[in-house]
């Protein structure tokens, strides 16, 4: 008994899906919520959706700015990131203008389970003052820093390291610099112009995103 062409068309089919090759894409690994974000979010009670957008886009960390933003707050903030599967990560933003010292930047990650010292931290902070940083807060550290802030990087100690590769320009020597420290690309999101736009150019690498990239849109839609 012959076989129905169509029949046979669509075992062909099926079968070049299954043999067919995958094509790798890069991975989210993290993705930053700002002070007026976060403010936002908590005032018009859809934290839970934001949190539920950004792990269904795959994130697995969410950086908070949580400057000036109250105890309470900061407490639900991380409490439903969690229920989210996500890591909240206190994102220590330009701590010299509060002179930080380490006990404070310690403190500043109380209801987190991490922390973030970015440029600004590596420009006005000294490697002795991060490893004395290392050496009381026992949580993951992310370091954040600029291409041209390589050698002010820490022999060790950073959990993870992410390059800010914000210019598409030298996109391409950003993610050769990232290669070579094993960091992590971070993309902008902050314009058109951003280099979130060139995401496809990131191979397999895993990703951090500055800012949440469907926040305006979210802001505009999630009351309607």
């Amino acid at each position: 008994m012959s076989t129905p062409k169509f029949f046979s068309k669509s075992v062909a089919a099926t079968a070049f899906l299954v043999l067919a090759p995958q094509i790798a894409q890069a991975a989210p690994s993290g993705t930053w919520l700002s002070q007026p974000q976060i403010r936002y979010h908590v005032s018009s009670n859809t934290l839970t959706q934001a949190m539920a957008k950004i792990q269904q886009q795959k994130y697995k960390v969410v950086f908070l700015d949580f400057r000036n933003v109250s105890d309470d707050v900061q407490k639900k903030v991380s409490q439903v990131a969690r229920q989210h599967q996500l890591k909240p990560v206190v994102w220590i933003q330009s701590p010299q203008l509060r002179s930080l010292t380490v006990s404070q930047l310690v403190d500043e990650a109380r209801h987190t389970d991490g922390l973030q010292v970015d440029d600004h931290y590596f420009s006005h902070y000294s490697q002795q003052d991060f490893f004395k940083l290392r050496a009381a807060y026992t949580k993951p550290i992310y370091c954040s820093i600029q291409p041209f802030q390589a050698k002010q990087l820490p022999s060790g100690g950073c959990n993870q390291v992410d390059v800010q590769c914000y210019t598409p320009s030298s996109l391409g020597k950003c993610l050769k610099l990232a290669d070579r420290l094993k960091a992590v690309p971070s993309l902008s999101s902050l314009s058109a112009k951003g280099t979130y736009q060139h995401r496809q150019k990131l191979g397999v690498r895993r990703f951090n995103v500055f800012l949440w990239p469907y926040s305006n849109t979210f802001t505009k839609t999630a009351s309607q």
